[in-house]
């Protein structure tokens, strides 16, 4: 658009009535159809470039003698000859539209259907052709060009202070824009082949999908050697200032060793246990976390950790996904900064030479994390290489969350009883109605792990609201140690003036952090565990839900599975609750949404976790 604000006043009032011209005559232009030429009109307008009442006067000309030129010559063609004309510019069609408007006859009729989109020029042709008389074809032609042109200059002109904003800002950023984008570009191009390579490799090695996977039972040692590998690594930073993060160590081991699944899920907790310890801000970095462990799973099917060139690709690929999935949330949490200075430092240098902030934060992101993850590859597949091969001891267990997450919407009469838990749900501050939601969520569990694959009927509901009641009992017991050890921090932190600090103690200050950080250890435990605590409470009712053995028990069954379905658990309600932040309504359906996928995986969960007997119960119980 540099040569429109180029053009003085006069220069664009005549060029724009030329074009106009052009067009009424029959000639097409498509690129400078009449609706975009009065648009710009309106646009220049609004600029002050041009004077209004001249160009309306001069386009109303324009236009009137182009159409009764237009007229005369289609009228010399005759319609044969018209219609060779037009066949190969595709205007049949649209020829064939305006002679049967034409056929009722009148100035009316010229004038609608010089106002409708697309026929406005075909009717001054097909009225040539036609032979409508003069008088008429100007009686309708007259109205029509002021509806026109006031419609179009007018539009422009409303408009048109937005739109010369954004001119002048696409001409500021076009070039780094050019810049990005060759690049990516490039890149795609160089990537698709070895892109379908990776996908034949991944299908060959059984992954068919990431709805669907298979979980190897893994040790307690290699999961807690993975979650304190990155809870160390990032104290360690915190404590020194260090310009790292040093937190996906054991996100990238687990997913090496135990599938990307594990790995995800090992990353998200750990995000978890560094929020409610070390680093406050950690859990949303949690989504991260998950898509390292992730990629580092996949990795696994390829063998990257075999040869030199697959750690270099991992080693990008994980840059590549954290820098991406981190910016964003940078922007969200901290205004664009990494909280890392070396990071921030180049943020604030790119933002103050006027680069884009996005593209500044995505930057200052990326020099953080590449060598951090390069750190975080080497390390985490040095470890990988001196662990002994690992014998399978227990069958794997699968999960299909494809059906996980289609089987409510594949229920009977689903609506119903999803809009059934949102009602429970806007009357939660009864408590009875919230009681009857879980209890439901139980009784899905309960259908599911019997081998149902939809959502069951609110048929009972004194039975739910007892449910209900029943495990959030369980689930509070099991958190009050977490409220107990937390009792000690609430009362240091009641002295409010410093004197009062001081006088008790800095050990004692210490000593109650650390008892509170025990109990954030232990609710953050009770949250991963929610899945074996409701599954206990299927198969032997309350006591058999604050059995701490035979919950425990039913973790070791398979650990893999312990952790990714509880991770899962609480990923879903995590993304139920987001309805509260985008719309107040949307919690009421995306939260029940959710809960019923999160009770179908606790379900599959009992099944695989429980006795062999209680597999084959049947569905009514």
């Amino acid at each position: 658009m540099a040569w429109f604000q180029g053009l003085d006043g006069t220069t664009l009032v005549v060029a724009i009535s030329v074009l106009m011209f052009i067009e009424e005559t029959g000639v097409p232009l498509p690129f400078a159809p009449g609706d975009l030429v009065l648009a710009i009109a309106g646009i220049a307008v609004a600029g002050g470039r041009v004077n209004p009442v001249l160009l309306v006067v001069a386009v109303s000309i324009s236009i009137t003698v182009g159409a009764i030129i237009g007229r005369a010559a289609a009228e010399l063609l005759g319609w044969d000859r018209l219609m060779r004309i037009a066949q190969p510019l595709h205007a049949r069609g649209p020829l064939e539209r305006a002679a049967g408007l034409l056929q009722r006859g009148g100035w009316r009729t010229v004038f609608t259907a010089r106002l409708i989109p697309g026929l406005r020029v075909y009717t001054t042709q097909v009225a040539g052709v036609s032979r409508v008389p003069f008088r008429t074809f100007v009686a309708g032609l007259l109205p029509a060009n002021a509806v026109y042109i006031a419609a179009f200059v007018g539009l422009g002109a409303a408009f048109g202070r937005p739109i010369l904003a954004l001119i002048q800002l696409a001409e500021h950023q076009f070039l780094l824009a050019l810049l990005i984008l060759v690049p990516l570009v490039g890149m795609f191009l160089l990537t698709r082949a070895p892109a379908r390579r990776i996908l034949a490799s991944l299908e060959a090695a059984g992954w068919t999908g990431p709805l669907r996977f298979s979980l190897d039972s893994v040790g307690v040692v290699l999961i807690l050697g993975c979650l304190g590998l990155n809870f160390a690594g990032h104290a360690v930073v915190v404590a020194f200032g260090l310009p790292l993060f040093l937190d996906s160590i054991g996100t990238v081991l687990a997913g090496v060793v135990a599938g990307p699944w594990v790995g995800g899920s090992v990353g998200f907790i750990s995000n978890l246990v560094s929020s409610n310890t070390v680093d406050p801000v950690a859990a949303p970095y949690g989504i991260v976390s998950f898509a390292v462990g992730f990629a580092a799973g996949l990795s696994r099917y390829l063998n990257w950790q075999k040869r030199g060139t697959g750690w270099l690709a991992l080693w990008l690929v994980t840059v590549a996904i954290a820098s991406l999935v981190s910016t964003p949330l940078n922007f969200l949490i901290n205004g664009g900064k990494s909280s890392v200075a070396f990071g921030d430092s180049i943020y604030a240098a790119l933002t103050s030479a006027h680069l884009p902030r996005i593209i500044a934060a995505f930057v200052g992101e990326v020099a953080v994390d590449l060598p951090d993850k390069l750190l975080t590859v080497v390390a985490a597949l040095l470890i990988a290489q001196g662990l002994q091969q690992r014998r399978t001891t227990a069958a794997p267990a699968d999960l299909d969350l494809g059906e996980a997450f289609t089987f409510v919407i594949r229920s009977d009469r689903w609506v119903r009883k999803l809009l059934a838990g949102a009602a429970c749900l806007l009357f939660i501050w009864l408590i009875v109605p919230f009681l009857l939601l879980v209890g439901y969520i139980v009784e899905i569990a309960r259908r599911v792990r019997s081998g149902a694959h939809e959502l069951p009927p609110w048929d009972h509901p004194w039975r739910n609201i007892k449910d209900g009641f029943k495990v959030l009992a369980a689930l509070f017991i099991w958190t009050l140690p977490s409220a107990l050890l937390g009792i000690p921090a609430a009362i240091v932190d009641a002295a409010v003036s410093e004197g009062s600090r001081q006088a008790l103690g800095g050990s004692i200050s210490a000593v109650a952090a650390i008892v509170a950080a025990l109990g954030s250890g232990w609710g953050l435990m009770v949250v991963l565990l929610e899945p074996a605590i409701i599954s206990q409470y299927m198969d032997r009712g309350f006591r058999g839900a604050l059995n701490v053995a035979a919950v425990i028990r039913r973790v070791r069954v398979n650990l893999a599975l312990s952790i990714v379905v509880g991770a899962l658990v609480v990923v879903l309600s995590t993304i139920g609750l987001i309805g509260l932040a985008a719309l107040a309504i949307g919690v009421l359906v995306t939260f029940p949404y959710a809960s019923y996928v999160g009770a179908y995986l606790i379900g599959r969960y009992a099944h695989l976790t429980g006795p062999p007997a209680l597999r084959t119960e049947a569905v009514d119980r």
